[in-house]
């Protein structure tokens, strides 16, 4: 996969207090304190044995028990990978999501037909919803669905990061792309979803903007500015 013209990710770079990127390969993950000891992942990268993420909870002086919750932005491979290596943890995805996560459908993506479906043994086991905001230890995040990259894409806001998974990507030359193309049941769709998302983040605190392929970029304005060409 190309990620040409977008920005480096910086592996454990902290956007804000509290969150840490996770780098691996071409894809980054994210840990985000929650409470004293416990964390929790969004995505979990896509090697099963969770290698960089167990180091990045070391450097913090924590174990894999740490991780009490992973919100999966979207249900690739890419981004599900490490889930396992994590039992304990709950899982959070949107509904529409929830059968790609756990491989009982393929992504209608152009590359999503080619490789199909293939079951993961991974089982969602919290549903979440578009709008809802659910309280993992101390911290409050706000679930939005971004419907594009995937039927059930999402995006949640904690601690002032919109952490944006695969549906935008920030770019060298300043502000940000939608989603990938290759890779997107509908990058028409995509477009629609991040003008909407930036009216309804409008006054929500976002200090930063996290992707998963791309490095992180501060305030909401490059979001506003992409939406206001839409």
């Amino acid at each position: 996969l190309s990620f040409a013209g977008t920005t480096a990710i910086l592996d454990g770079f902290e956007p804000v207090p509290g969150v840490r990127t996770i780098k691996e390969k071409f894809t980054s993950c994210y840990l985000v304190e929650t409470r004293r000891g416990k964390v929790l992942l969004v995505d979990a990268g896509m090697d099963n044995k969770a290698e960089a993420i167990k180091k990045a909870l070391a450097a913090w002086g924590l174990r894999a028990d740490a991780v009490e919750a992973i919100l999966l932005t979207h249900g690739h491979s890419d981004h599900t990978g490490g889930v396992l290596a994590f039992p304990q943890a709950r899982v959070y995805a949107l509904e529409a999501d929830v059968p790609l996560v756990e491989g009982r459908a393929g992504s209608d993506s152009p590359m999503g037909r080619l490789m199909g479906a293939k079951p993961t043994g991974i089982s969602v086991n919290k549903v979440i919803r578009d709008g809802q905001t659910i309280k993992i230890g101390n911290q409050t995040v706000r679930v939005y669905s971004v419907p594009g990259h995937t039927k059930g894409s999402a995006v949640y806001l904690v601690r002032g990061v919109l952490f944006m998974g695969d549906s935008a990507d920030s770019l060298k030359q300043g502000g940000i792309s939608g989603a990938k193309w290759l890779c997107s049941e509908s990058r028409k769709v995509n477009h629609e979803s991040l003008k909407a998302l930036a009216v309804r983040v409008k006054d929500a605190g976002v200090k930063v903007l996290a992707f998963a392929h791309s490095g992180a970029v501060a305030g909401l304005k490059p979001l506003e500015d992409f939406a206001a060409k839409q």
